[in-house]
């Protein structure tokens, strides 16, 4: 029995998996302000390791809207251009978490769109950027949002990040009022022997 534990774990720990070293990465297009119950279409592209279409079968994408413990998936269709697809929907006023559905891999969180109001886009992680497209560019005129040598940018709002600066600390901001206070005293004791010549 332990020899059978030890044969089933050996094979468990060296079978390579079907997804391993795979992922993708959803880049949407400009969205619009976004109403409640009515239609929209929004483009969207599902890139390999979020630089290259998938040379395979990718299988169903779309978006995936989670509001509360439910959800809502649309499926979108492919476009004219390798990995560009649109997704056409409807959602009533709420908050929703916005996710890719990318097919064979795990689903992609875009960001947030709250209905009335427009799409906050989660910036991409640099780590599930990474390669490059193999010989000529895939795409003609129409390509995805892909920054030339650096992380892609996204097409939508960007969530803001945090401020980079830290706020000045107190002690500077009692100097320069203390600074201020003698500067005054000082040009005070200096006009009041001259006015009373």
């Amino acid at each position: 029995m332990r020899i059978l534990a030890l044969l089933c774990a050996f094979l468990l720990i060296s079978a390579p998996s079907a997804l391993a070293g795979g992922w993708a990465v959803t880049y949407v297009d400009p969205v619009p302000s976004i109403q409640p119950s009515v239609t929209h279409t929004v483009g969207y592209w599902v890139l390999q390791h979020g630089t290259h279409p998938f040379s395979g079968d990718l299988g169903k994408t779309g978006l995936r809207f989670k509001s509360g413990a439910g959800y809502r998936d649309f499926v979108g269709v492919a476009l004219g251009e390798p990995a560009h697809y649109a997704v056409t929907f409807s959602l009533p006023a709420g908050t929703y978490e916005v996710l890719g559905v990318q097919g064979m891999f795990p689903e992609h969180p875009l960001g947030t769109l709250t209905v009335p109001g427009t799409l906050l886009v989660k910036p991409v992680d640099p780590q599930m950027v990474q390669g490059t497209v193999d010989g000529p560019s895939p795409w003609q005129e129409i390509a995805p949002p892909l920054a030339v040598s650096a992380s892609p940018a996204p097409a939508a709002a960007v969530a803001p990040s945090e401020p980079s600066g830290k706020p000045l600390p107190v002690w500077i901001a009692g100097l320069v009022v203390a600074g201020a206070a003698g500067v005054f005293l000082l040009l005070r004791k200096r006009l009041r022997p001259n006015a009373r010549r």
